[in-house]
């Protein structure tokens, strides 16, 4: 097939995508459902149907989108097809139909060319609008009997009974398999009006190179407006040679013919030949979990009000864990095991876990519903690494060994070298993982897999507190991971040590500044540009996209694509000038009056004129500056650094009456 030209693709953003007044976040009407966010329609006898073809015998069946409140459809096209193949229109009812005047009686037109067209319905005018994508491959995901809607219900059940087909650009079928289950996956991604999945194939699957395997992961990429900020930092750390980092690639997801948006399909962490390759001591632990033990949400709730009823054991040595009565099938229980760090309030809903004494959670990922003597294990390995961490000599005081002989420093240092450079807002507190293999192969505990950095590079985070952003988490200036965002931050514990912070140092000079520069001088620009059609299908079928017109929807996704890599440029210069030109950074304590004190850093010596802090925001309020903290005096930010202690709260007016309210105060 002839691939389209370059002014092909040109012509396909000279369109309008959505009509004016339709707030980006706003409410959007499918159909008859009237809700937050967009989601997939319901069956009606006036749904239109469109064939594509992928041969002379096959094809794939499309919906079109239709916006009742805009009386507008939207076509959205895979990148296989071409400006000059036929489709077939229909809908149940046979319903007549003509576009652009002209009637398609068989329901067949040769030629629709991405753009705005006029469609009528049996006399019934709309407008139609054909937006196609390209560079990309398309997943169909086909499901038995139709059943979005359970899918989507809470909880969250795996629906069996699928079929999924993988059509690269050219349409030729890449990938063509049964599906066992597919399932909404994470956590506060599961809330998201886009939903990520988990699908698992009947059966091990090689999809685009990356290797057979049985479960993959659909990441929908929410909250990130690029899209491109998981796959950056996946990429950044496989290039830095980190074992195990997920390989990934973009689709456009169709799911019973309804364009669902742009996705990462990429691997699952987990254990396996082409995942995290360790002995899976999973396989010689057999347990049948109750039906209560499967809804861990029950078992969450029952911890909270009797930790004995949630099966949670308190050890003589002060760590608490939950594990099972299995049958393992073998006498060497040193590993391998899957770890994840968690949030104290997500920790119960886990199937097996430990919390240390120093109050750090961890979720035994694999085994799964690990046997009680595995968890205390595993756990005592853990606690053992922490006695030495917190350690101000970095020595265990129990066995006299340092923190570094207990662990792989190298994988250690390069994962908290990812958590830093990204500024990930999770890296203290989720969806960190570890790893230890057997004695007989390893002793020692791992860092690694790299894993959810949407929430990173940038991206604005919003306070679930106050609704207001994180004011910490955007500023491309400043240690982030390293800080005491918990008693227990294994991160901020390393960096305290200077063998680890000189490592750190050396590894970021040598492996990661070069990666950092190589998406400063145009990878990341190179991504996007590949991307665009499909962001642009994505953000209008999500009313993500911002202006009235192609052209202003097309600047609104560089502008944040430009926002990502000045931020890249900027956490590049100051994490350069910190760890190879020597500067010097100043802790600073902030005060935003919402509660917390944060901490952040700026760069300088003394007498050097310092970077002002990024304003925070409050609700109902205007900031207005920052005051000195011990003199509530405003701070004056032109003149040079005396070299005192810096403490800054934050003085509002209220947009109500115009009062001054000052934090803290």
């Amino acid at each position: 097939m002839k691939r389209r030209n370059a002014c092909f693709v040109m012509l396909m953003f000279s369109v309008l995508l959505l009509c004016a007044g339709v707030p980006a976040y706003g409410e959007r009407t499918v159909g008859n459902l009237s809700m937050p966010g967009v989601k997939p329609w319901k069956e009606e006898d006036g749904q239109i149907y469109v064939s594509l073809p992928l041969s002379h015998y096959r094809h794939k069946t499309i919906r079109l989108w239709q916006n009742v409140q805009e009386e507008k459809y939207y076509l959205f096209l895979p990148a296989f097809w071409q400006a000059g193949d036929g489709l077939k229109l229909w809908t149940k009812d046979r319903a007549a139909l003509s576009i652009d005047g002209v009637s398609l009686p068989s329901g067949k037109t040769d030629r629709l060319d991405p753009g705005l067209h006029s469609l009528e319905i049996n006399g019934h005018s709309y407008v139609l609008e054909v937006m196609a994508s390209a560079n990309i491959p398309a997943l169909f995901i086909d499901m038995d009997g139709g059943k979005l809607e359970a899918l989507w219900t809470k909880p969250y059940t795996q629906q069996a009974g699928a079929e999924a087909m993988l059509v690269d650009t050219d349409g030729l079928v890449e990938m063509e398999g049964r599906i066992a289950g597919l399932r909404v996956r994470g956590n506060t991604s599961a809330d998201w009006v886009k939903k990520p999945y988990q699908m698992t194939m009947s059966q091990s699957v090689d999809i685009l190179g990356m290797g057979s395997a049985i479960k993959w992961n659909l990441l929908s990429n929410w909250s990130d407006r690029t899209l491109l900020r998981n796959k950056i930092t996946y990429d950044m750390a496989a290039a830095a040679g980190m074992p195990y980092s997920p390989e990934s690639r973009f689709v456009d997801l169709y799911l019973n013919g309804s364009y669902e948006g742009c996705y990462q399909i990429c691997e699952k962490v987990e254990i396996g030949q082409s995942r995290v390759d360790i002995r899976n001591l999973e396989a010689y632990t057999l347990y049948e979990p109750s039906q209560e033990e499967r809804d861990l949400e029950t078992i969450a709730e029952l911890t909270k009000e009797d930790p004995a009823a949630g099966g949670v054991e308190v050890l003589e040595n002060g760590i608490s864990l939950r594990g099972y009565d299995t049958q393992i099938g073998t006498d060497d229980v040193t590993g391998g095991y899957l770890l994840e760090i968690e949030r104290p309030s997500r920790i119960y809903a886990s199937a097996s876990f430990f919390i240390t004494r120093n109050g750090q959670p961890v979720t035994v990922k694999r085994p799964k519903y690990a046997d009680s003597r595995e968890v205390e294990y595993i756990a005592g390995v853990w606690q053992t690494f922490e006695d030495a961490l917190y350690a101000e000599d970095g020595i265990n005081p129990g066995t006299g060994v340092h923190y570094t002989e207990y662990i792989d420093r190298d994988s250690f240092v390069n994962k908290y070298l990812v958590e830093e450079i990204v500024r990930n807002y999770d890296a203290s507190s989720t969806s960190q993982y570890f790893y230890k293999d057997a004695d007989a192969t390893d002793m020692r505990l791992y860092a690694g897999p790299v894993w959810d950095y949407d929430m990173s590079l940038g991206n604005p985070i919003m306070n679930p507190r106050t609704n207001q952003k994180y004011i910490s988490s955007v500023s491309p200036y400043g240690l982030f991971a390293a800080l005491p965002m918990d008693d227990f931050s294994i991160w901020y514990r390393l960096y305290e040590h200077e063998d680890f912070r000189q490592a750190a140092a050396g590894a970021y000079e040598d492996t990661f500044l070069p990666l950092l520069r190589e998406l400063e001088h145009g990878r990341v620009d190179a991504l996007a540009q590949e991307l665009e059609n499909s962001a642009l299908m994505d953000g209008t079928r999500w009313g993500r996209n911002k202006g009235e017109d192609t052209r202003s929807r097309q600047q609104d996704y560089w502008e944040n694509i430009r926002h990502l890599e000045d931020f890249i440029r900027t956490r590049e210069g100051y994490l350069t000038g910190l760890w190879v030109d020597g500067r010097e950074s100043r802790k600073v304590y902030l005060d935003g009056g919402d509660g917390d004190l944060y901490i952040s850093y700026v760069e300088g010596l003394v007498g050097d004129v310092l970077e002002e802090p990024l304003a925070p925001e409050k609700e109902g309020y205007t900031f207005v500056e920052w005051l000195n903290g011990y003199t509530k005096e405003p701070y004056d930010f032109t003149m040079p650094y005396d070299g005192s202690d810096l403490y800054f709260v934050a003085k509002y007016q209220s947009d109500a009456d115009g009062s001054t309210l000052i934090a803290g105060e």
